[in-house]
């Protein structure tokens, strides 16, 4: 079992002021935990950076933060989020972000950066609107990281709310989304191309001037060629973007895809929206159940702050793909 950090609570008459406990906080910290939580802990900006320097050190192995009940809605705590640490769950409950905040997290997960590395993320309690329900949705188009997600208790109504869940099963990719498409494949394809025509000039000039040592010189020919596919494959978005698969499916000239099946946990429990929502629900989870693979698809989903005997007609939808799973 993962080990985690519990640190003291912000309220109270025995707490300290940041600047006393970060020395102390960090020379106290153990190498083996996982999880760090900082529930109501009384964190400020220079806390935030010092964390995310030691998130970045080779010694630690906390993937796991927790920053329920703190006020983020001023700070950059997305600087304990970078690629090169191993942070992958992140819990902001009660934070105080509000639609901004989303805003703030689009690019952690954007899947065209190829830096994403969230599985899972719970926003529940921050104010969150439709508006910042369908940004979501929008990066839930091309996120396959994503796991597990939890928009309990916010503000989201039914036009949020069918956002989030259509992304579940087949959706058409917009204008933008299919120009995007050819001109990453185009891209590709001339750079590949040219890096192909470099690579074959420069071979036929190092071999007209190899010196006698014509081994050692392959060799060096050889890394440096390496190296220049590295660098080049580096300019280009990755190949297992979504939309840069065959996994993509064509209907005239249109593209769609099946659906994001990596979404496997969804708690939107007490927002605002209506019982239709729970009707679109039940339908994609039908749908998934046809066409998913035992381990894809959502199977576990919380819609609480509903007395209809459609939640539980879904609650045994998602009961029978748990039996399918195990």
């Amino acid at each position: 079992m993962s080990k985690s950090k519990e640190t003291p609570s912000s309220s109270g008459e025995n707490n300290k002021h940041n600047d006393e406990v970060l020395p102390d906080f960090w020379n106290k910290m153990s190498t083996n935990i996982t999880k760090l939580s900082l529930y109501n802990f009384n964190v400020d900006q220079q806390f935030l950076n010092h964390l995310s320097k030691y998130l970045q050190t080779e010694e630690c192995v906390i993937n796991e933060l927790v920053f329920d009940r703190i006020n983020l809605s001023n700070m950059n705590y997305l600087c304990c989020l970078t690629s090169n640490n191993k942070v992958n769950k992140l819990r902001l409950r009660l934070c105080q972000l509000k639609d901004k905040g989303v805003d703030d997290l689009l690019s952690i997960l954007d899947e065209t950066n190829g830096k994403t590395q969230l599985k899972l993320l719970y926003l529940d309690c921050n104010g969150i609107t439709c508006k910042g329900a369908k940004r979501i949705a929008k990066v839930l188009r091309t996120n396959r990281t994503l796991e597990s997600l939890s928009l309990a208790k916010n503000m989201i109504k039914d036009e949020g709310a069918l956002a989030l869940v259509n992304v579940l099963s087949t959706f058409h990719l917009t204008d933008d989304e299919t120009k995007w498409k050819c001109m990453h494949k185009q891209h590709r394809s001339r750079i590949l191309e040219y890096l192909i025509d470099l690579i074959t000039q420069q071979s036929r000039e190092k071999q007209r001037n190899m010196s006698d040592n014509t081994i050692n010189d392959m060799e060096i020919l050889s890394i440096e060629d390496e190296q220049l596919k590295q660098k080049v494959e580096s300019m280009i978005v990755s190949q297992s973007h979504i939309y840069l698969t065959e996994k993509l499916l064509k209907s005239g000239s249109r593209f769609y895809c099946p659906g994001n099946f990596k979404i496997a946990n969804l708690n939107i429990s007490y927002n605002r929206f209506g019982v239709n929502v729970l009707n679109v629900i039940e339908q994609i989870l039908q749908y998934q159940q046809k066409v998913c693979l035992v381990e894809e698809g959502i199977r576990h989903i919380k819609i609480e702050g509903f007395e209809t005997d459609q939640k539980e007609t879904i609650y045994k939808l998602i009961k029978r793909k748990k039996m399918q799973h195990e």
